[in-house]
């Protein structure tokens, strides 16, 4: 399979669509309470420091390489906030 078939925003969008379903499945099978956390929890701790490593690869090949960025980094900005806008939803 040669990933340079799919254009590098469909890769973005497919990282955190899969990522997130993957998140969502670990919080289901695996159970955990208050003490011991789950591993769904685990993967939207460590989603964090991801997405922003995952943002700042893009966001150097769009200053310092010739290719454009700019879609890739829309996307990130857009799965950020529609993660903080569910989880705002579902704080209580």
């Amino acid at each position: 399979m040669y990933l340079n078939k799919f254009s590098k925003e469909n890769v973005t969008i497919g990282f955190y669509v899969i990522y997130i379903l993957f998140a969502g499945i670990a919080y289901e099978l695996f159970p955990g309470d208050a003490k011991t956390p789950n591993m769904g929890v685990l993967l939207l701790y460590l989603f964090i420091p991801i997405s922003i490593i995952y943002f700042l690869v893009h966001l150097i090949r769009q200053l310092f390489g010739g290719i454009n960025h700019t879609i890739c980094l829309v996307i990130h900005g857009v799965v950020w906030g529609s993660i903080l806008v569910a989880l705002t939803f579902f704080r209580s």
